[in-house]
């Protein structure tokens, strides 16, 4: 008996603890990744093939912390499935894994990431969360790099850390994005927004490339 009080005082306490995390963000990042400087390290295979050329793919939309601390997982256990829905293909469009089983990604970030804003706003079913990401990259972050260089193709071009936030905040002004790098390559953005989705002055983290290779394809 008391192992069962001790056991059922565990599991009440982390589920506490994980309801105060999932309410308790005030910022997003929403990182995306370029699939052309992450296939350059990684192989990618027939994955890359379904990506429309020269625009970003979604990593995730992550409730965050201004502070910088990290959050929880916002839950654990919630499987998704792929039901060939329009939804679905968009999803393996826009929002695919790089590596591995695009099941297994989307399981990933809605347990670690999207359960807390199934919480916030109400949401009954994890595809209102998909849809909702989907249509914030489509709308503002999906044809970013194209429209920051117009004029460039089929070429790897060497850009500072300062060049890129220039020329992005031509088109989305007060944009604040870390840069993430693999052996030079640029492969990821994490851009920094606020509760509201618009961009935040916040720069808490550092890039970890300050120059990076841009591939083009």
């Amino acid at each position: 008996m008391k192992i069962l009080i001790l056991l059922s005082l565990i599991l009440t306490i982390f589920t506490f603890n994980l309801r105060q995390a999932k309410q308790s963000y005030d910022s997003y990042v929403l990182a995306v990744q370029w699939s052309n400087g992450y296939c350059q390290i990684h192989n990618c295979g027939e994955k890359a093939d379904n990506i429309d050329k020269n625009t970003f793919t979604i990593h995730g939309l992550w409730p965050s912390l201004k502070n910088g601390k990290m959050m929880r997982s916002c839950t654990f256990g919630i499987e998704v499935y792929d039901d060939e829905s329009f939804l679905y293909d968009d999803l393996k469009k826009n929002w695919p894994s790089l590596q591995g089983p695009n099941e297994d990604f989307w399981e990933h970030e809605l347990n670690k990431h999207g359960y807390c804003m199934m919480e916030e706003y109400g949401w009954e079913n994890y595809e209102e969360y998909f849809q909702f990401v989907l249509d914030l990259f489509i709308k503002e972050y999906k044809y970013l790099i194209i429209k920051a260089f117009p004029d460039v193709e089929n070429t790897t071009i060497n850009v500072s850390n300062d060049d890129l936030k220039e020329k992005i905040r031509n088109i989305i002004p007060d944009s604040t994005f870390k840069l993430k790098c693999k052996q030079e390559y640029i492969t990821e953005f994490h851009f920094y927004l606020t509760k509201d989705f618009k961009p935040s002055v916040n720069s808490r983290f550092s890039n970890s490339c300050k120059f990076g290779k841009l591939v083009f394809k």
